[in-house]
């Protein structure tokens, strides 16, 4: 619309202008004529030869080429060895067999039997039974018969609670064998014998947690023991036969936090041995009546430090010997280790002790041939040391210690002349002082070879007694286990002992150091064992070797060389 009126407007000026233009007059001349006198330049013009051209408008762009620099850093790459990782594939789990069977036969005719009898994989419970039995109606030359029997037997269960264990055990043995320690060997062979029969039980809990290792570790038990001599053929009627009841129950707690574990030790230890009460064929200081009790109380606590490098171990081992004159018997606890070089070198110091409750039955266990008669005294032990250990590598490990020891009512036996021509033994107490070297050093290359060596070298020192009796001065031994294919099995031991001291020299009239001279031991065993297939295997033992009759207490000799063989079968 606006175009439209923009085109009106300029014809209609265009009319008018035109209209003006006829409207003058034309009859005459009107105007002024002016004229000027000038000299004007003019540009000469040239003529433009070059045709016009397109320019393309896609302009080439340049190559640009850049050289590599021949210069490079020359790199190296060393792997570390791995060890092959072996994996035993089982698509299920072996076949176990409930049932053990071993059964032998050896010379000075020695009869040898073993049974075990376990349940199966069971998450619940667990139980089962273990007797053993070994006998010998040999003699040794000269002396009087040395027939023994030894029988032994175990049954137990075991109870497995969602977070508890509960275990129950029941034990019993009874011990024949004659006081042999007599160079006559036509005495008969039952008057000199004795028998000795034990009865025990003991039921432990604990609780297990799977999860929280913070939780606090509980753990109870409790202990009894009937521990007897049979009466003597001769005085049936009679008390001349040792007795004992031992009661045994107490618990232990530990707890961790952060870097510290802290535990405490109960034992409540009752022992009640009797011999000759009431009986009045025995002399009145040989009658015996003796309650031999402790209350033991051990708080400790054990700290870990510099990402577990350093272990401090600090507590009281604290007593109460009821049966001793002086009742209170604290022992300090003080033990600490630093792995100096990643397990290579640790070393370690420590002062350290205990109270051990001495019963008849472990003085018969630790000498069979004592007599029935004896003062039952416990031993407190006070020990300061220091030492190094550590692994070599991942087969050997090795330890080196250097201790100072104080026994204070140590336990030693001298042969007897009350009741008996010295062929018993009599226990007679001492202080006995030590200082001491041990080293071991152990090989082990998984489950097919394992070596270890050790040695002790000890210097006793008794305040009442001459020497400590029986105590060696040197011993040296050296062990081996070899497993070859899982097909055999062989194990060999060496045991060295010197430097014993033997009572005998207090009987002598005009006694010289060798009437105090025990002997050498020189004890070497070897055994081995083929498993035919995993249900049927034999097996032979050679014990003392070098055939040597050497005398484990004084008048006492040991079997010479011996053999046993024999097989194992199990269903």
């Amino acid at each position: 619309m606006i175009n439209r009126i923009f085109k009106y407007c300029l014809i209609a000026a265009l009319c008018l202008q035109m209209q003006a233009v006829f409207s003058q007059n034309t009859g005459g001349t009107i105007g002024t004529e002016i004229i000027f006198v000038a000299e004007r330049n003019t540009t000469p013009s040239y003529r433009v030869t070059e045709n016009p051209v397109i320019i393309d408008t896609v302009i080439p762009l340049p190559s640009f080429t850049y050289p590599m620099l021949p210069k490079s850093y020359e790199s190296q790459i060393v792997l570390a060895p791995i060890t092959p990782s072996r994996i035993k594939i089982v698509d299920k789990l072996e076949k176990l067999y409930p049932g053990y069977v071993k059964l032998g036969l050896g010379n000075y005719t020695m009869p040898y039997g073993e049974v075990y009898y376990n349940a199966q994989r069971n998450r619940k419970f667990n139980y089962g039974v273990h007797a053993n039995h070994l006998s010998s109606f040999g003699a040794i030359k000269d002396y009087a018969p040395s027939q023994f029997d030894q029988t032994k037997a175990k049954l137990f269960g075991d109870f497995f609670l969602k977070n508890h264990t509960l275990n129950t055990q029941f034990d019993y043995k009874n011990f024949g064998y004659h006081y042999y320690g007599l160079q006559n060997d036509s005495i008969p062979k039952d008057s000199l014998k004795n028998r000795v029969a034990a009865y025990n039980a003991n039921v432990r809990f604990y609780n297990t947690p799977s999860r929280d290792s913070a939780k606090l570790l509980y753990n109870g038990y409790a202990d009894y023991q009937y521990f007897h001599e049979f009466k003597k053929d001769t005085f049936p009627t009679s008390s001349n036969n040792a007795r004992e009841n031992t009661i045994n129950f107490g618990s232990n707690f530990k707890y961790k936090y952060q870097e510290n574990i802290f535990a405490l030790d109960i034992d409540f230890l009752l022992n009640y041995y009797k011999f000759g009460e009431g009986d009045t064929s025995v002399a009145l200081q040989y009658r015996k009546k003796t309650r031999n009790n402790i209350f033991s109380l051990k708080p400790t606590v054990t700290t870990f430090q510099f990402k577990d490098k350093l272990k401090v171990e600090a507590g009281l081992d604290l007593n109460f010997d009821f049966n001793g004159t002086k009742i209170f018997k604290p022992v300090p606890i003080i033990k600490a280790q630093f792995d100096l070089l990643k397990g290579i070198l640790i070393p370690y110091v420590g002062i350290d002790g205990d109270l051990t409750q001495n019963s008849f039955d472990k003085l018969n266990q630790a000498n069979p041939y004592i007599v029935s008669s004896v003062d039952i005294l416990n031993q407190k032990t006070f020990s300061v040391y220091g030492g190094l250990k550590g692994s070599i590598s991942k087969f050997i490990s090795y330890n080196v210690m250097v201790h100072t020891s104080k026994f204070s009512d140590m336990a030693l036996f001298v042969n007897d002349t009350v009741f008996s021509d010295m062929y018993r033994f009599d226990v007679v107490y001492d202080n006995i002082s030590v200082i001491g070297l041990k080293g071991s050093i152990t090989f082990q290359q998984e489950e097919k070879l394992k070596v270890d060596a050790y040695t002790e070298l000890n210097r006793y020192s008794a305040e009442f007694e001459k020497y400590a009796w029986h105590l060696p001065d040197l011993v040296i031994g050296l062990r081996g286990a070899y497993n070859m294919f899982d097909k055999i099995y062989i194990k060999a031991d060496v045991s060295l002992q010197g430097g014993r001291k033997s009572p005998g020299g207090l009987f002598a009239l005009s006694p010289s150091d060798d009437d105090f001279k025990l002997g050498f031991i020189n004890d070497i065993n070897l055994e081995g064992e083929y498993r035919y297939n995993k249900r049927l295997s034999a097996f032979i033992q050679f014990n003392n070797l070098a055939s040597q009759r050497y005398y484990r207490w004084y008048n006492y000799p040991v079997f010479r060389f011996q053999v046993l063989g024999g097989v194992t079968f199990s269903f």
